[in-house]
């Protein structure tokens, strides 16, 4: 078979576009020319051939599939085992024989692994075993297509495990990744259910003509969709949805920059009806310090997040047993660029927008006549 015969079968079996294929070809090629340049020229492609077939071969062993489109948001690391270590080693500290014959440590106090079966019923293989040192978990959020296969875009949630979980997840841009479809068939119309694999990684593609987010958001994310004034609502409704995300739009009220002990910054948002009733507390965002906020106060925002609700304080400040206000703890956060204040400039109006500002706003609506979406 000829290179092109070649590429044109792997794109068809890996969900890799030719020119991906061809792109790492080269580079595998100029590698092979430096690291053996006692080789013909011949030899080179025929290594650097025989290298891409192995690399691709490992690959098919894998479930993961290839998707492009857009991360819209992405939750934060979490090391699942920490605190079970913890409370292990808590317990054979306290009553080591208890930790022993519950099978929570061994004679050592080394913690073990205590669950018999994951949340859908597949028996634990690790049940009984000492933990790992760390077991990462993150989850992303996004709207994509799998490749190669027309009229498959959906909203995704895609759980990211070990050190993929690590790893930097670009937000708001256009990107290329493989996973694995854990889809259960009564969600296969409406949103993929996706896991990491060890070949999962983001590639950002500039080449994607995706449509403006905004777009996305209003297309592909309706049942994330929440109005300030329905949001107690959804999270009664989705509480113990661990993977719950609220896609909210509000005007920026406050914005605190001064970072609490944990390195979040507070946010509050109200809609056009709060903001003229004094007495609204608007919604409480917590913004992590990965995000950035390029924005100020009375900017319009969309804001991407996990629902949470704490007990109300008194007015000594002590907790109490009456529900607090439902808040945000943020994935994403997109200031809407025809609503967006610069932080160094009090008002935004047709007088005083700058010429970049004028170009971003045309250049979103020429993005939604122009998108292949």
């Amino acid at each position: 078979m000829e290179l092109n015969d070649y590429i044109e079968s792997w794109s068809e079996k890996l969900s890799i576009s030719e020119q991906d294929i061809e792109k790492e070809y080269q580079g595998l090629l100029a590698e092979e020319k430096q690291i053996h340049p006692q080789l013909k020229e011949e030899e080179h492609k025929i290594n650097a051939l025989q290298r891409l077939a192995m690399s691709y071969k490992k690959q098919l062993r894998s479930p993961a599939v290839g998707f492009e489109g857009m991360i819209i948001a992405v939750g934060d690391v979490v090391d699942t085992v920490q605190r079970q270590k913890q409370e292990a080693r808590t317990l054979y500290k306290e009553n080591p024989q208890k930790a022993i014959t519950n099978s929570v440590t061994d004679e050592d106090g080394t913690p073990l692994d205590t669950r018999k079966e994951w949340s859908e019923g597949r028996p634990n293989r690790n049940y009984g075993k000492p933990l790992p040192e760390h077991n990462y978990l993150r989850t992303a959020f996004g709207v994509a297509l799998k490749k190669n296969i027309e009229n498959s875009v959906k909203f995704f949630i895609l759980n990211l495990s070990g050190e993929v979980a690590n790893t930097e997840v670009p937000i708001f841009q256009p990107v290329q990744f493989r996973a694995i479809d854990r889809t259960p068939p009564e969600l296969g119309e409406e949103e993929y259910r996706l896991n990491s694999s060890t070949f999962t990684n983001f590639i950002i593609d500039e080449s994607l003509n995706l449509p403006p987010l905004k777009q996305l958001l209003d297309t592909y994310c309706g049942n994330s969709k929440v109005t300030i004034d329905n949001l107690d609502a959804y999270h009664i409704a989705n509480e113990k949805d661990y993977s719950r995300l609220a896609i909210v739009e509000g005007d920026v009220t406050t914005l605190i920059l001064e970072p609490t002990s944990v390195g979040s910054r507070r946010m509050i948002i109200d809609d056009e009806k709060g903001m003229f009733d004094m007495d609204s507390p608007g919604v409480t965002c917590w913004v992590p310090e990965r995000i950035n906020i390029d924005f100020a106060e009375q900017s319009k925002v969309i804001v991407l997040g996990r629902t949470s609700q704490g007990k109300k304080l008194d007015e000594q400040g002590n907790q109490t047993d009456e529900p607090g206000d439902v808040m945000l703890n943020v994935y994403g956060l997109y200031a809407i660029p025809e609503y967006k204040i610069s932080p160094h400039v009090k008002e935004l109006t047709m007088e005083t927008a700058t010429t970049e500002d004028i170009a971003e706003v045309e250049k979103q609506a020429e993005d939604e006549i122009t998108s292949d979406w």
